[in-house]
């Protein structure tokens, strides 16, 4: 009985140091290396500029979260070169649709641009392009699966 009551006073405090999550960043960095967003979308091309965040994906404020696995969600704008713009377009089946954009990116995305959204090929991630039409303009939103 006395070897019961360890295991479970063990047992409850692994859950509940498991179910603690560290406060989150109080802000996003914005990063601009292009490595890890062309990595994560090698069917764009190249990238000739970009901003982009990763934020991690789960609980909403104020619940616990279960221990497990996250999701992450990389965002990026980016300019593209004029043919690989092109070339995404082409290649996948797009339609009018707009992003949803992080807060420290929503200064770099220009207003007033028709957004067009093609689902890129799923790679354990679920990946999206979106491409400002007629421009080099994208934004590109990858959700880990």
């Amino acid at each position: 009985m006395r070897t019961m009551g360890k295991t479970l006073g063990i047992t409850a405090a692994v859950v509940l140091i498991a179910a603690c999550d560290p406060a989150p960043p109080a802000e996003t960095a914005v990063h601009t290396d292009p490595a890890p967003v062309a990595e994560t979308f090698p069917e764009v091309g190249e990238i000739v500029e970009t901003s982009w965040v990763e934020e991690k994906m789960g609980a909403a404020e104020g619940r616990v979260a279960a221990p497990g696995p996250t999701d992450y969600r990389l965002s990026a704008v980016v300019k593209l070169r004029r043919e690989a713009a092109a070339k995404v377009l082409d290649e996948h089946k797009c339609q009018a649709g707009s992003p949803a954009v992080p807060e420290p990116l929503k200064g770099l995305v220009p207003s007033g641009v028709k957004w067009l959204s093609c689902e890129l090929p799923a790679n354990g991630k679920a990946r999206t392009a979106f491409v400002a039409d007629g421009t080099e303009q994208g934004i590109l939103t990858s959700t880990t699966m």
